[in-house]
């Protein structure tokens, strides 16, 4: 997958990234996972959270336009 991203807070994501050490995955291998997903836009609602997963995917894609 060129993407990996998963919801909760910083503090789900820390204890999410203690289990997976605990399991023996790598440093390299962890610092692919994006989270929390998406770009800090505010967002509330589940429409508004999911433009900001979006726009995180296809910049992740995509790659920054000049």
């Amino acid at each position: 997958a060129f993407y990996l991203g998963a919801l909760g807070s910083r503090k789900t994501h820390g204890k999410r990234m203690d289990r997976l050490t605990a399991k023996g995955f790598g440093a390299q291998e962890l610092t692919r996972i994006h989270a929390p997903i998406g770009f800090d836009i505010g967002a509330l609602s589940p429409a508004e959270i999911s433009v900001a997963v979006l726009a995180e995917v296809t910049l992740a894609l995509n790659g920054p336009k000049h």
